[in-house]
């Protein structure tokens, strides 16, 4: 673990980045002698909040995954085949509205339940 200053830092930034990076160094940034900030490469950074576990976790099943999914879907309230295909019809409308600007309406805006 190496420490730098901020104006060093500023100076040597792309540097810094490669050594965190590729290095796995760790860089304490430091302003007026006190820690203020933390450099670190990614892997580093997956490591530190879970990413890592979460990203090597081996998929379920698709078998698993379609019920799992059904059954979130029918705890929504989604329970038939035309209910989640009118569900998906209108998370995609929203999309597109939000996409073109389109402003929510009221209910949507609030949440509407089923």
């Amino acid at each position: 673990m190496s420490s730098v200053s901020v104006a060093e830092a500023s100076r040597q930034l792309s540097h810094l980045i490669n050594r965190a990076a590729y290095g796995r160094e760790v860089v304490v940034i430091t302003s007026r002698g006190q820690a203020k900030a933390v450099l670190l490469g990614m892997e580093a950074f997956d490591h530190l909040v879970g990413m890592d576990e979460y990203t090597n976790r081996a998929l379920p099943p698709l078998n698993e995954f379609r019920q799992r999914s059904l059954e979130a879907l029918s705890e929504a309230g989604y329970s038939t085949r035309e209910e989640i295909l009118e569900m998906t019809r209108e998370v995609r409308q929203e999309r597109i509205e939000a996409r073109n600007g389109v402003p929510l309406r009221a209910t949507e805006q609030t949440g509407h339940a089923r």
